[in-house]
């Protein structure tokens, strides 16, 4: 079974922070079946550029490769700003609301001012709350939030070349189905979720790189035994300063624990905005 990571970037060079882990899912006759990442690459290498466009087109053609695979952006919006009642009917209405991701946010945060009576600017996804994680439309992550559901999303769901847990069932229960299962995972919690730093370990000011480097270190040597890295693998999650690499990692490993449970929901979700796997 092969499994992917994502660690995604909406920003205008996506290619050069949007990196792409491989992994493979091997049987194991003596214990539980391992998970090894055989590459993790920057889709600026993979697509021979780090232009948004071309970069998030080749992620769109690589994802109908995998089995699974986990991204690490928003699926969804609050259901405080739109009136979708499914979640297929919200990714056919998104690309036509917005004109980019600051629109997004003005106008999310306009219609939240307006229905709690300007006591609030930001809301969470009912998933949000559960994790930890920003709001979708929050300055922080809305390009990722934008562009990831218009232009990765859209394509594949709309074309029928993947689904969407756990928002999605598959047609019919007695058909093979060999199209790619696709789940909104969050490293910070994964890490979380395992007792490891989950800040401080990217993006260091020149002063903190070799602490950085250290807790990255930590962090790869802290993931379960199930899960292994090929050589090159390591080296790019501790040497890239970013943690982007080390980010697809984990997200691989989220979604392989998501797919080994059948991609059933454990904590509370709303089913029109999405579900983050940890």
């Amino acid at each position: 079974m092969d499994i992917y990571g994502v660690d995604f970037s909406g920003a205008a060079a996506a290619g050069e922070k949007t990196w792409l882990a491989e992994a493979r899912l091997e049987a194991d006759d003596d214990g539980p079946d391992g998970l090894h990442v055989e590459r993790c690459r920057s889709l600026a290498d993979l697509a021979g550029t780090a232009e948004r466009g071309p970069a998030l087109a080749e992620l769109v053609e690589r994802l109908q490769r995998a089995d699974a695979a986990g991204l690490d952006f928003s699926f969804g919006l609050p259901v405080a700003v739109h009136d979708a009642e499914y979640w297929p009917e919200f990714l056919r209405w998104f690309p036509g609301e917005f004109d980019g991701p600051e629109d997004m946010q003005a106008v999310c945060s306009e219609r939240v001012e307006y229905r709690t009576d300007g006591e609030r600017t930001f809301v969470d996804r009912t998933t949000d709350e559960q994790v930890g994680a920003s709001s979708p439309y929050h300055w922080l992550v809305a390009h990722q939030t934008f562009y990831g559901i218009r232009d990765v999303l859209g394509p594949l769901v709309t074309d029928g070349a993947a689904v969407v847990a756990p928002m999605q069932g598959r047609d019919g229960e007695t058909e093979v189905d060999d199209r790619p299962t696709l789940c909104e995972v969050y490293p910070a919690a994964t890490l979380r979720s395992l007792d490891l730093p989950s800040e401080r370990y990217k993006d260091a000011s020149a002063a903190d790189r070799e602490e950085y480097r250290e807790r990255r270190e930590r962090i790869l040597d802290g993931l379960p035994e199930m899960l292994t890295l090929s050589e090159s693998v390591r080296d790019a999650a501790l040497d890239d300063e970013g943690g982007d690499a080390l980010d697809a990692v984990l997200a691989a490993s989220a979604t392989c624990r998501a797919s080994r449970d059948g991609f059933d929901p454990d904590r509370e979700y709303h089913p029109v905005e999405g579900y983050i796997y940890v």
